[in-house]
């Protein structure tokens, strides 16, 4: 009986740490990236009254310059890293990310509104800047 309260108190508070900020923070690159390719994701953190709020904004490789998807709040994933969806004119993109040492795992599912073109998925490993 006396060790339940003990073993409850001891594990509320280790399950309440946060993290910030986040390790994926930063700006990652990907300087090899070929055409309608993932050239740049810059992610920020920032903690607020015990919570995180985290964005992502990417950069696809285009000509003359790189595209670019506007800032997205990022939602937590279970496990670690975050994802995002942005939304285009003709198609959206789900982007899920995930720290690994010196490196950024980004997988990319681009989602074309037109049901009749297929879904296609890539996973980019970007450096930090």
């Amino acid at each position: 009986m006396f060790l339940i309260p003990v073993l409850v108190g001891l594990a509320g508070p280790a399950g309440a740490q946060i993290y910030c900020p986040l390790p994926e923070d930063g700006v990652w690159v990907n300087p090899n990236a070929k055409p309608k390719e993932i050239t740049r994701i810059e992610i920020e953190s920032s903690c607020h009254d015990g919570r995180v709020d985290s964005r992502i904004r990417a950069f696809t490789s285009c000509i003359p310059r790189d595209c670019k998807w506007g800032w997205t709040r990022a939602e937590a994933r279970d496990g670690g890293g975050l994802q995002v969806a942005l939304l285009g004119f003709l198609s959206g993109k789900v982007i899920r990310v995930r720290r690994f040492g010196d490196i950024l795992d980004a997988q990319v599912v681009d989602i074309p509104y037109d049901r009749s073109l297929p879904r296609e998925e890539q996973t980019y490993n970007l450096r930090l800047k």
